[in-house]
């Protein structure tokens, strides 16, 4: 279908609908997380659904049957701003289809971020760039984005290839996202804490969209995140859509993506590494539906139980019903005289109990939770 004429209100949808494929749900409003741990809300938007990429799971690829629209850069200056003051919304999550080429695309979406930042916008900006952004304009949005990345989608170049055919994996994703890193680091040496904006690499996985294991994913997050400085993956569970190439294929469950940043997490506020999680995974490289720190718990039971008194941070971690704050609390609050105490600072006794010991008292066996 066309475009034809649409009121702003209609367009603020009909975009805002089509964010529901790029990390987010399909409303106006998506959630993230600052680095300091906040969840936050944003206004989330395409600056147009038209595209000229052909990516097989697209909604909004090219010579698909679909409804397109666009908004202008004021437009979406305006509408955040309005948001913003309505105390609506904490920032921006802006994203878009190709309008020609990547160049082109991303000077809009400059124009948005320079307009909000020059009219003193201190919201947080989350920018999904497009593959094959020039460098340059990469740097240009350094200067004002809080997060930016290019979506991997998935795990090496062979799979790329399937799904997104007129992008190039290594040139147009793995260049990127290397050249991000390059700039964060240098905004990292330029701007002094508190006085300026330094935004951190982000990227997307599309979960199922080209049958990868569990085990690839993992294995490539741990490798962004070593080469590229990944902060934050993001998951996608693919749905398929109608008139889309892979309309036929099967879904894959929502729960897969919550077991993805589940691991997500262990890797970045755990400091462990993919290998550490492969006894996790069954024999075809695939998570069950479970929560991943409980089953490294329940394979590793020798470690435990842990004491609460005597353990090191990097011990206390490993304890499901503990994460790093509350770690913390708890060798700041040493000595520990009983669970009342650890529940108080934040521990989640339900899960901790069986893997932990207070003053030498251990309150279940290990095997009764296996």
């Amino acid at each position: 279908m066309g475009e034809k004429y649409f009121s702003l209100t209609d367009r603020i949808k009909i975009l805002s609908e089509g964010t529901k494929y790029d990390s987010c749900n399909q409303t106006i409003v998506c959630h993230t997380f600052t680095p300091d741990g906040r969840c936050i809300q944003l206004y989330k938007t395409l600056m147009t659904n038209r595209c000229s990429g052909e990516c097989l799971y697209c909604p909004n690829r090219c010579g698909r049957e679909v409804t397109r629209t666009s908004l202008a850069p004021e437009e979406i200056v305006r509408i955040t701003w309005d948001l913003y003051r309505r105390n609506a919304i904490e920032g921006l999550f802006l994203s878009s289809g190709i309008v020609g080429d990547p160049e082109k695309t991303t000077q809009k979406q400059l124009d948005v971020l320079k307009l909000l930042r020059g009219q003193g916008f201190k919201g947080y900006i989350h920018t999904r760039l497009m593959p094959g952004v020039p460098r340059d304009m990469l740097r240009e949005v350094s200067l004002y984005a809080n997060k930016f990345g290019v979506n991997a989608e998935t795990t090496c170049e062979s799979r790329y290839d399937e799904i997104c055919p007129n992008f190039d994996y290594k040139h147009d994703i793995l260049d990127r996202m290397k050249w991000t890193h390059e700039f964060v680091l240098k905004r990292r040496k330029e701007v002094r804490y508190g006085e300026g904006i330094v935004g951190a690499n982000d990227t997307q996985f599309v979960v199922g969209a080209s049958n990868e294991p569990d085990k690839e994913i993992i294995h490539t997050i741990d490798r962004f995140k070593a080469d590229y400085g990944l902060r934050r993956p993001y998951f996608m569970s693919f749905d398929p859509v109608p008139g889309t190439p892979l309309s036929s294929n099967r879904p894959s469950p929502a729960w897969r993506e919550i077991r993805l940043y589940q691991i997500s997490y262990l890797l970045k506020d755990y400091g462990l590494k993919a290998k550490d999680l492969d006894i996790v995974l069954d024999d075809e490289g695939f998570l069950p539906d479970g929560d991943p720190k409980l089953m490294l718990a329940h394979c590793n039971k020798d470690f435990f139980p842990v004491d609460i008194n005597l353990a090191p941070f990097e011990d206390l971690i490993k304890v499901p019903g503990i994460g790093p704050t509350t770690a913390h609390r708890i060798i700041r609050s040493r000595p520990i005289d009983d669970y009342a105490e650890l529940s108080n600072i934040g521990v989640v006794l339900k899960r901790a109990r069986p893997f932990i010991k207070v003053k030498n008292k251990v309150q279940s066996r290990l095997e009764v939770f296996a």
